[in-house]
This record gives C-alpha cells, structure tokens and sequence, in this order.
C-alpha cells in the first residue's frame, strides 16, 4: 500500500512541476506565499532541487530493493516505481534549468498589487 502511495504521489509530482514551472515563467506566484517573487523563485529552486535528490534515491533505493527482493512481482513494482522516481527526477531537473533562465523580478506587463 505505501508503494502504491508513493507511486501516486510521484506521478502527481511529475505532472504539476511543469505546468507550474509554465506558470512561474510567466510572472504567477503562489498566493498562500507570504514573501515577493524573488523569494518565491528561491524557494521554490530549492524545492526542484531537493525533489531532483529525492526523485534519485529513491529511484535508486528501488533498484536495489528489486534485486533484493524474494517474489518476482514484486521485484516488477519495485523496479516501476524506481523508473517513475527516476522521472520525478530528471523534470525536477529540467525544470531547474528552465527556471534558472527566469529573472526575479515581475514580468514586463504585470503590476504587482
């Protein structure tokens, strides 16, 4: 059951991170944030950042607990969801990369209130 949690949970991940990502690219701050956008921008690199290091152990945690693992089906999900870890990882990445191109401040256009 936590296996297919954990799944859930990282394919949600691997979805929202570029659509927010698509929306921080074009001046949206989350409103519950309580700082500016230079804030929010660092904040949130941080969290891409701390999701990519995650996204790779636990993509690599899996791989080794497949191997070890006693009943071949369960080697089999154990190795899924090492694959989608894996990809939480590589968009926390991308995405990164994408957000280091942004600039802090507001974008052309927009008032801030």
């Amino acid at each position: 059951m936590l296996e297919l949690i954990s799944i859930l949970a990282a394919l949600v991940v691997c979805i929202l991170i570029p659509i927010e990502v698509g929306k921080i690219r074009n001046g949206w701050v989350r409103k519950q944030f309580a700082g500016d956008r230079p804030k929010f921008l660092a904040a949130y690199r941080k969290q891409l950042k701390m999701l990519m290091w995650l996204g790779l152990v636990f993509g690599v945690l899996g791989i080794g607990l497949a191997f070890v693992e006693a009943q071949r089906g369960e080697a089999i999900v154990k190795l899924v969801a090492a694959f989608i870890w894996f990809a939480v990882s590589g968009i926390s990445f991308f995405a990164l990369r994408q957000l280091a191109n942004v600039p802090d401040t507001e974008p052309a256009g927009r008032a801030s209130a």
